[in-house]
């Protein structure tokens, strides 16, 4: 085992974790940031210089993306209700599945940790995506489901090509983008934080411009 890589897919899944629980939404974009820069690096050989600034610049922009939409220090998101020591267990059960069944059935071209990192990603994506209730929470599962795609690729096909790492960068980018959009959206829709609709009859109704007049 490569001790470097090992030191890397540790920091993703670490990423992937404080994504998932965090409830301070800066916080939590910035364990997404770590989980999709580290994630580029999970491979064996490393991509080429194209691809592996493509992934990075796709990462970054997407995570600068949404930081601009929890810019203020109070903006929550949905957090994990277990907690992190929850998620960091769901993450190292999958981690072990990917890894111990890592090449089973068929050759694998790729390192085993990069197998073990994604699907370790797509478990913790699993409930935000289905039981998220905010904007946020559900992009920032999304996101991780993409990143834990692409792992479970390169662990299996082997390193991803410069086309490849393009493709992926423009779609987290753009990912990043819609989440951040509908995020702040949905901050200014009258409710606090990402929640996605607000219950029939809660809603903030605008006073209208124009002052009415009392007839003569």
């Amino acid at each position: 085992m490569n001790p470097a890589l090992a030191g890397v897919a540790l920091a993703v899944v670490l990423g992937g974790v404080i994504a998932v629980s965090a409830r301070n939404a800066r916080t939590a974009v910035l364990g997404l940031i770590l989980a999709m820069v580290g994630g580029a690096f999970v491979a064996e050989p490393l991509p080429d210089s194209v691809g592996l600034a493509a992934r990075l610049v796709g990462a970054v922009l997407a995570g600068y993306l949404l930081w601009i939409a929890g810019r203020d220090t109070d903006a929550r998101t949905g957090g994990s209700r277990p907690g992190w020591p929850a998620e960091l267990l769901v993450a190292g059960a999958a981690a072990v599945v990917g890894y111990g069944s890592h090449g089973l059935g068929a050759p694998a071209a790729g390192p085993a940790l990069a197998q073990a990192a994604g699907l370790a990603l797509a478990a913790l994506a699993v409930a935000p995506v289905v039981n998220g209730r905010d904007i946020m929470r559900i992009g920032l599962g999304l996101s991780l489901l993409a990143t834990g795609a692409i792992l479970v690729r390169a662990g299996l096909g082997g390193t991803p090509d410069a086309l490849e790492q393009l493709v992926f960068a423009g779609f987290v980018g753009v990912l990043g983008g819609v989440v951040a959009a509908l995020a702040v959206a949905a901050r200014t829709d009258g409710v606090a934080g990402f929640d996605m609709a607000v219950a029939p009859g809660e809603r903030l109704r605008r006073r209208p411009d124009a002052t009415p007049t009392d007839p003569r």
